[in-house]
């Protein structure tokens, strides 16, 4: 063979690396949903859907979402692969009928061998927990404050306002006290105190479900809003030193339950209260 036909070939081969690179489809991801109830029996026709980000065909493009979906077995199972780009922000949702649904759950592939996502296919449990005898429940999205500090003022939850003279409210549900110690810009100490009317109210937080993400914004959904347990006083810090970061102990990916309203038998037990929850 010349030297001609080795050089033509060798282009011929190259090119053929170059097409084959660029029209090869992304990375295979495979994962199985299994879904369970609170008692651990497996849930039998919930849609289930994960997905990730396909890459871009032209540098015109940005990558978009792709996902798979689908109904779970009567072992609760359910399975499927996807070719994404990106696997490291994937995620899953699995819900039905008379069930707490699991939406956007986070999920993170490691890595890729041989054109498939690792793990591969490994097998993650969602328990979607049954709704049982739901109560109605009033909901309410605040999200202004007052310019006071250090003295307190009320918000009243019927009402849906701050207390007299700050506005229509008359009972004090929450009470709020604001404190601050201003150096500088960027050198400061801010409290919150949040605080309550009668023995016996308060607020705790909400337990967090061990299978989310740190970062993720889920907590447990429980039946029942817990009988004890409730602080009469919370006090949320923030901080800022020159140099160093800001600190802070609010949780922005949880939420409460308050107790507000509440009167006690002769024992000092709580006989009647209003309940609720922030998210």
């Amino acid at each position: 063979m010349n030297d001609y036909i080795r050089a033509v070939l060798g282009v011929i081969f190259a090119t053929g690396l170059t097409a084959c690179s660029t029209i090869a489809g992304d990375p295979v991801l495979r994962l199985t949903l299994k879904a369970v109830d609170d008692e651990g029996k497996p849930v039998e026709g919930a849609k289930a859907s994960f997905g990730g980000e396909r890459r871009p065909k032209n540098l015109d493009e940005s990558s978009k979402g792709v996902s798979i979906e689908g109904v779970t077995d009567a072992q609760g199972l359910f399975s499927g692969e996807l070719e994404v780009w990106n696997a490291t922000q994937s995620g899953y949702t699995v819900e039905k009928s008379g069930y707490y649904p699991v939406k956007q759950h986070s999920y993170s592939a490691k890595s890729v061998v041989r054109g498939k996502w690792q793990p591969w296919n490994p097998t993650i449990d969602v328990v979607l927990k049954r709704k049982k005898n739901p109560a109605s429940m009033y909901a309410k999205r605040v999200d202004r404050g007052l310019d006071i500090l250090n003295e307190p003022y009320g918000y009243d939850l019927q009402v849906g306002d701050w207390v007299k003279p700050h506005g229509k409210g008359s009972i004090a549900d929450f009470i709020f006290t604001r404190t601050l110690v201003q150096r500088s810009e960027n050198d400061f100490d801010y409290q919150l105190k949040v605080s309550f009317s009668n023995t016996g109210d308060g607020i705790q937080r909400l337990p967090r479900d061990p299978s989310f993400g740190k970062e993720e914004y889920q907590t447990l959904v429980l039946y029942e809003a817990p009988a004890d347990g409730y602080a009469n006083e919370w006090i949320l810090k923030r901080s800022r030193k020159p140099g160093q970061g800001e600190h802070t102990t609010f949780d922005d990916h949880s939420g409460y339950f308050f107790r507000v309203r509440s009167e006690l038998d002769k024992d000092g037990k709580v006989v009647k209260a209003l309940y609720g929850k922030i998210y």
